[in-house]
């Protein structure tokens, strides 16, 4: 504001005339420029801070000696080897933005022009977050890369050929390629179980999460009128929801409804707030089984208390249109009526991941029913070495099939790509993939989330003689894992999960969701439930 003054005075002199009052011109004018020194002085080394911070939480530090040193590299004679990506995801994404430009000639495929913010999805369902805040355009995060909007349909091995196709008649293309990275994710796993792929919502891509949202918020409006019409059975079958998985996506969508449902449509419906159900069935005797045992009692009690119906060694039989027919532990067969059912209880290969394991052949070495096999180095196994890798959930590496797992080896076959790296594409003896784990997390409801921090992850303890005297020695001792949980755990979720966003755009649209769900709430109308019609 003082600047502003300066300005605004420096202006008024030169109005009143340049003779009397030139030197109190040149003061002002000198003073200004002080000033907005200063500041942009200030302003750039926040930016510089904020930029290394974001490079350092996302395990990038080493772009900036790699960018540095290709600066006084000389152009390169050899033309540049042509690398096709299938898939937009984590691990993709990951890969590609390590990718050196003036090396590789890059396209990614996919049928999903965007990267989505998978760790948000749930909130999406239920208005807390928009959808468009969690996409990430693709030509917008791997600016160096080409992209083609087409579906893969095929490779042959052997002629390094990439067969695609795009939705119009006659779009097929085949892209030639030097190096393929395979990283088409999963999708939902029903396990073969009759009526579920008919009649249940899924939770793994975003026009999932736009499909959940609308079925909720339609099934609440038909529940209303359905009051009004004096037909109590007909409202709780439509106003109970039945989640089924009790991992960490089927525990923090139970979270956000039970929020949904206490502070929007509670008091947006309030005839039928007594009258809502969520019903959570997991086939296993606990929740979150990735975590400590004592993390998944402390959730199932939290989910009990915020009115969920926490069903454990309940292993679902069948799925029929508006009731699901589960196993109990003691053997008996119950049917639960329901609105909205969604199935978040595994992932399995598409059908593109097992054409080509069943191309390359159990002989070869794809014997796994889950995805592509590879390597330690992520090549896979049955190709020619170093022309083919797989990574995130469509491979098959001994790691979990987790967002963190496929960003780091994103990152790790990146940096195997890069400049003087190259031979390690080849090697058979190349440095394995390392998977540093640093914590798992789950929204709980209620603005509280369950979390395991580690350290190690992180800070590599034990390491040297300088990381075994920080003050995470002193502070976490040799315990590998810290926990946190409740409100404080809440405030590690949201921090995580903001600082792993792939742009400031994304930042900026989260934060003023997250702002305008605090201070307004959720709406209780989208629109992709579009205009009611009747005949």
């Amino acid at each position: 504001r003082s600047l502003l003054f300066d300005c605004l005075r420096a202006f008024l002199a030169l109005c009143e005339g340049p003779y009397p009052q030139t030197a109190a011109m040149a003061l002002m004018m000198r003073r200004v420029a002080r000033k907005a020194a200063k500041y942009g002085i200030v302003g750039s080394g926040l930016g510089g801070t904020v930029y290394l911070a974001n490079l350092y939480i996302n395990d990038d530090m080493d772009d900036i000696a790699y960018f540095a040193r290709g600066m006084f590299r000389g152009s390169l004679k050899e033309a540049r080897k042509k690398v096709v990506v299938l898939g937009s995801g984590w691990g993709s994404l990951s890969f590609a933005q390590k990718l050196d430009p003036k090396l590789y000639d890059v396209v990614i495929v996919s049928p999903r022009p965007f990267f989505f913010y998978t760790p948000l999805l749930c909130g999406s369902t239920t208005g807390t977050v928009n959808p468009a805040s969690i996409v990430e355009p693709i030509r917008d995060s791997a600016s160096n890369c080409n992209f083609l909007h087409v579906t893969c349909k095929d490779v042959d091995l052997d002629a390094k050929k990439v067969l695609c196709a795009g939705e119009s008649r006659g779009s097929e293309i085949a892209l030639d390629y030097d190096h393929l990275v395979i990283a088409v994710g999963a999708q939902p796993n029903t396990f073969g179980i009759k009526g579920v792929a008919e009649n249940a919502f899924f939770l793994k891509e975003i026009e999932h999460g736009n499909a959940v949202r609308k079925q909720l918020l339609d099934t609440v409006m038909q529940a209303d009128v359905a009051r009004v019409a004096g037909n109590m059975d007909k409202i709780k079958q439509l106003l109970n929801i039945v989640v089924v998985g009790g991992g960490p996506t089927g525990v923090e969508f139970c979270g956000e409804l039970s929020d949904f449902i206490k502070k929007d449509l509670g008091v947006r419906f309030p005839e039928l707030k007594q009258h809502f159900q969520v019903t959570l069935i997991e086939a296993l005797p606990g929740l979150l089984t990735m975590f400590q045992k004592a993390v998944g009692v402390h959730v199932q009690e939290h989910l009990v208390n915020q009115g969920v119906d926490v069903r454990l060694n309940a292993m679902v039989k069948e799925a029929e249109k508006d009731k699901v027919h589960i196993k109990t532990q003691d053997g008996s067969i119950e049917t639960i009526n329901f609105g909205t059912l969604v199935w978040v209880a595994g992932v399995g290969m598409r059908p593109f991941t097992k054409k080509l394991c069943d191309k390359i052949g159990a002989d070869a070495g794809q014997t796994d029913r889950r995805g592509l096999l590879v390597d330690h180095a992520l090549r896979v196994k049955g190709t020619n070495l170093g022309e083919v890798f797989a990574l995130g959930d469509c491979a098959v590496s001994g790691k979990p099939p987790t967002a963190q797992v496929a960003a780091q080896q994103g990152k790790y076959l990146g940096r195997m790509f890069r400049f003087s790296n190259e031979l390690m594409i080849t090697d058979p003896e190349a440095a394995p993939f390392s998977y540093a784990h640093q914590g798992t997390m789950a929204y709980i409801g209620d603005s509280q989330a369950a979390t395991e921090v580690f350290p190690n992850g992180l800070i590599k303890l034990g390491q040297s003689s300088i990381t075994d005297h920080l003050w995470w020695r002193s502070l976490y001792g040799d315990v590998d894992h810290v926990r946190v949980m409740g409100v404080a755990g809440f405030a590690v979720w949201r921090s995580v999960y903001f600082s792993k966003m792939y742009s400031m755009r994304s930042r900026f649209s989260v934060g003023l969701d997250w702002s305008r769900t605090a201070l307004f709430g959720r709406p209780s109308a989208a629109p992709t439930q579009g205009t009611l019609t009747c005949e």
